[in-house]
């Protein structure tokens, strides 16, 4: 899942991740089990109403499976003002999802009975 957070009066970016990875790494002490696999910043224009347009930065955040709810909850417990770009898999989880998966374990439908 990717999650876009914006800055606000109350907090900047750089607070709102430092706070997030450390509910993370609170949460999941086994560096493997984290939520968040990484982020990045990015520049968005955004329309007020009845102003004109600004370049707002944002940080993007790159969010497991596993993690979905949790992140979700926090941002929203916390009042961060954010906006989800996508739920698909992200491509290291599709990987390893497809690589786990080998036909020649199951056994034949014929066979079954």
């Amino acid at each position: 899942m990717r999650v876009r957070i914006y800055p606000t009066k109350r907090y900047d970016l750089e607070t709102v991740a430092e706070l997030l990875y450390n509910a993370d790494s609170q949460a999941n002490f086994h560096p493997d089990s984290r939520w968040i696999l990484s982020s990045g910043y990015g520049e968005d224009v955004m329309y007020p109403e009845r102003e004109i347009p600004q370049k707002v930065t944002y940080r993007e955040f790159f969010v497991k499976w596993i993690g979905r709810e949790a992140v979700v909850m926090w941002l929203v417990s916390n009042q961060v003002l954010f906006r989800i770009i996508s739920y698909k898999l992200l491509p290291e989880e599709s990987e390893a999802l497809e690589a786990s998966h080998d036909d020649s374990e199951l056994p034949n439908p014929n066979e079954i009975n």
